[in-house]
């Protein structure tokens, strides 16, 4: 008999044993308030807490110096400024284009090209696609208190052909058209825009030049803008122009153009 007890005592340890294995196997094994045993899964959890805490990683890693800012400014590092991007309002151009910097009167103004940037003093460039870039103040020109509006701006630049600055004096130079040749510049529409920080005058027109040698016309059309500085109120502009044969980066230029005009930055000399 007491061999039968024995026998009946161990086959209960037995059970026991595998039923405890069993909810180990199954997940960490956890006393709730009432005191009974319930298995949990702390997988999900564990994932959660995990994305709460890239996420808080990332707020606290903001740069405190983009605070209150829509479009690229001025900022400073050790001494040395430098154009801060941001473009809250318009589409990521921080890997867009290349920064120009040149001088007017009363500031660096920087302007992102599309592609390539002119070498030394000149503001013309062409582009890695068949376009044509160009960019310049007229504040110091002869016409300048003739200015009125922003409209005004490249018409004038337009009619004073022969001015250091002016649209045609630049694509004569890019043209290599010296004496036998000529540019020819035309306005064909306009329209008031406000682009990034500036209220500009957007011109759709096209230029005919005639080279040293040769007879043959050839028409480039173009979309420009024009603005004043905020320091100073210095006119300026810039323009795109298409050069592909068939004539048919229309909508390209007008991109160019006003991405442009989204990244423009000034640093006055005096602060």
């Amino acid at each position: 008999m007491k061999k039968r007890n024995l026998g009946k005592k161990i086959a209960v340890l037995v059970m026991a044993a595998i039923m405890t294995f069993g909810l180990i196997a199954c997940g960490k094994k956890d006393k709730n308030d009432s005191g009974q045993t319930s298995v949990s899964n702390e997988t999900s959890t564990s994932v959660d807490n995990t994305k709460e805490e890239s996420s808080t990683s990332k707020e606290d890693n903001k740069d405190p110096k983009f605070d209150g800012h829509d479009w690229p400014f001025m900022s400073e590092s050790m001494g040395l400024s430098y154009v801060a991007e941001v473009y809250n309002k318009c589409e990521d151009l921080t890997e867009w284009g290349s920064y120009k910097d040149f001088y007017t009167r009363d500031n660096t103004l920087f302007i992102k090209y599309p592609s390539l940037i002119p070498t030394s003093t000149n503001r013309v460039a062409y582009q890695t696609d068949p376009t044509v870039v160009l960019c310049d103040y007229v504040s110091d020109n002869s016409f300048a208190d003739e200015i009125t509006d922003l409209e005004s701006i490249l018409y004038l630049s337009i009619e004073n052909e022969d001015e250091y600055g002016t649209p045609v004096f630049w694509m004569k130079k890019y043209w290599k058209i010296r004496t036998e040749g000529s540019v020819e510049m035309s306005i064909d529409s306009t329209e008031l825009e406000t682009v990034g920080q500036y209220d500009c005058c957007k011109y759709v027109g096209k230029a005919v030049h005639v080279g040293e040698y040769d007879t043959e016309k050839i028409v480039t059309q173009f979309v420009a803008y024009s603005a004043f500085t905020k320091n100073g109120n210095e006119p300026f502009y810039w323009m795109v122009f298409d050069e592909s044969e068939d004539q048919s980066l229309g909508d390209t230029i007008a991109d160019y153009a006003r991405k442009m005009g989204y990244t423009i930055v000034e640093d006055p000399f005096e602060k």
